[in-house]
This record gives C-alpha cells, structure tokens and sequence, in this order.
C-alpha cells in the first residue's frame, strides 16, 4: 500500500512539472508573439514610460492581471514635461537653456518675426505673453537624446474678431483614404505619404491678423529688451493657428 501511494504521489509531481512546464512555454510564446506584433509600431506611437524596477520578473499575463484586479500600479514618469522654473531648478539647467536657444534660432531662421519697439505699436495692439514648454525626447531604450523647448504664445488673451477671424482647421476623412487607397490599389499608382516639419511656422498671417508677442524672459536681445515680437507667421498656441 505504502508503494502504491509513493507511485501515486511521484506521478502526481510529474504530471503537475509536465503541466507547469506546458504553461511556461505557452506564456512564452505568447510572450513573443506579443512583441512580434508591437514591434512595428514601436517608432509610431508615443509610449506611456511605466517605472517597473521595483516590481519582480513576471510574465506578461500575470502583469496584466496585476494591473487588472489593482494589486500592480506602475509609477509614470512625470518629470518629461517639467515646467520652465523646474527645468531651470534642476541639473540639466544648461542642456534646456541650448533648448531655447535653438527653438530662438529656428524661429529667426523661418523668419516668424521681426524685432521693433514698443513705441511703435499699433494703438490698441497688447503684444501676447509666451511660455517656454519644455520636454524630454527619448529613443527607443528610454534614454534622453534631445532637450527640445518650444516658445509657445498663450492665446487665450486673444480676442476673437480683433486679433483673429476663423479657427477650423477641417481634417481629411479616413473614409478618403480608404478611397484613395482601394484606387491606388486597383489602378497600380504609386503612393506616398509625406510630413511637414514645424508647419505651424509655415504660414503666413494675414495683415489684418498681424499680432505682436513679447520676448521670452531671460532671451531678449542685448540692446533690444523692451521691445516686442512682430509676428509675421503664426505660432504656437495662436488661435488661428492650426486654420492658418
């Protein structure tokens, strides 16, 4: 009888290995399946940077579970967006002040304004105040590769028939490119697709639109820091911009 129940017990232990074992494989392959599918869209879509390095070696089902029933809370990293006074608090001060810099010479180089003095503001005419926003841009591994800082104008001070007439900014129906699609398909054409790097900069404001936006603190040109930005392209945060 004690052998008997031994042969039971040993089975029992092989058969539970085997079935653990079988598991492991398929959450393995489910594992790697998963990632062969995300693979491709790992450069097209801006990822949610999770801080796992206090949470133990798990698989991806038991993760999601986790996260499911609420006994996992991954931790997000909020410091890719500090704010200008937490940018210049921190230690890479230096690296968001070449940030600015660079976004001050790229609006120069495109021509977005031209300096002149407060005297000679229209009558009526408040220039705008700006921010400076500032964010973190990572590669795929998660590590810094760029500082980027925008000069961005708060058009919530803009007034709507004084300092800008429209805003719709209508969008091409995913209906449209299905059609183009089926016949670039049907008829063999060649089709590309193309992206305009910093189209907002891009477009010209009307006279009647003409606006003015003062320099961003601690930038001013030497000699010229009372006077303000007479913008002759649209930027962002204008009301219009997005129509423009």
């Amino acid at each position: 009888m004690a052998d008997a129940i031994s042969d039971s017990t040993a089975s029992a232990d092989c058969l539970r290995r085997s079935r653990i074992s079988t598991r492991t494989s398929h959450l393995d392959e489910h594992t790697s399946a998963f990632l062969t599918e995300f693979t491709p869209f790992l450069d097209l879509h801006s990822l949610l940077p999770l801080d796992l390095s206090d949470i133990p070696p798990a698989t991806i089902d038991s993760m999601l579970s986790a996260i499911t029933d609420g006994s996992l809370e991954p931790s997000t990293k909020l410091d890719d967006d500090p704010l200008w006074s937490e940018a210049m608090a921190s230690p890479e001060w230096e690296y968001w002040i070449a940030g600015a810099h660079d976004e001050l010479h790229s609006l120069a180089d495109l021509c977005v304004f031209v300096l002149m003095p407060c005297s000679e503001l229209p009558k009526g005419k408040c220039p705008l105040r700006g921010k400076l926003v500032c964010k973190h841009k990572c590669d795929d591994t998660g590590k810094i590769i760029r500082y980027k800082v925008w000069y961005v104008a708060k058009g919530f001070a803009q007034r709507q028939g004084i300092d800008y007439n429209k805003t719709t900014a209508p969008t091409t129906r995913l209906e449209s490119f299905w059609a183009i699609a089926h016949l670039g398909a049907t008829l063999n054409w060649d089709l590309h697709q193309f992206d305009i790097k910093t189209a907002f900069l891009h477009s010209i404001l009307p006279v009647e639109e003409t606006a003015y936006m003062e320099q961003p603190p601690g930038f001013e040109v030497p000699g010229k820091e009372d006077w303000v930005m007479q913008l002759l392209k649209s930027i962002y945060g204008m009301k219009q911009a997005s129509h423009m």
